[in-house]
């Protein structure tokens, strides 16, 4: 179901995955615009991002990509509220326990 009103796309597809010259593979949640602290923001975030992790877990996931570490940013030009912000560092900590560095920031500067 698409939500033309939230600040992320789609819960259940991949903004951005590019694979390193390395064999890392770098994931990027794409913002358009701020992460307030609504329900419906931070439900669609944590969605979003536990997809990624569910995803990037399967055989297929690292058949396409390789089995390199991987990466998921969370790129958001916008304001991101505390709550948002909470979110992500918590995602982050069940992230690490799949090997995945979660991180809010753009890949490249």
């Amino acid at each position: 179901m698409d939500y033309p009103d939230l600040p992320i796309n789609p819960t259940e597809v991949f903004d951005i995955v590019g694979i390193r010259k390395d064999g890392a593979i770098d994931t990027v949640v794409v913002c358009h615009g701020p992460l307030d602290n609504s329900a419906t923001t931070l439900r669609h975030l944590d969605l979003k991002i536990r997809n990624y992790l569910r995803e990037i877990a399967t055989d297929t996931f690292a058949q396409q990509c390789g089995s390199g570490p991987v990466r998921i940013f969370v790129s958001c030009n916008h304001a991101v509220s505390a709550e948002a912000e909470q979110l992500i560092n918590d995602l982050a900590n069940e992230a690490a326990q799949q090997r995945v560095l979660l991180l809010l920031g753009d890949p490249v500067a």
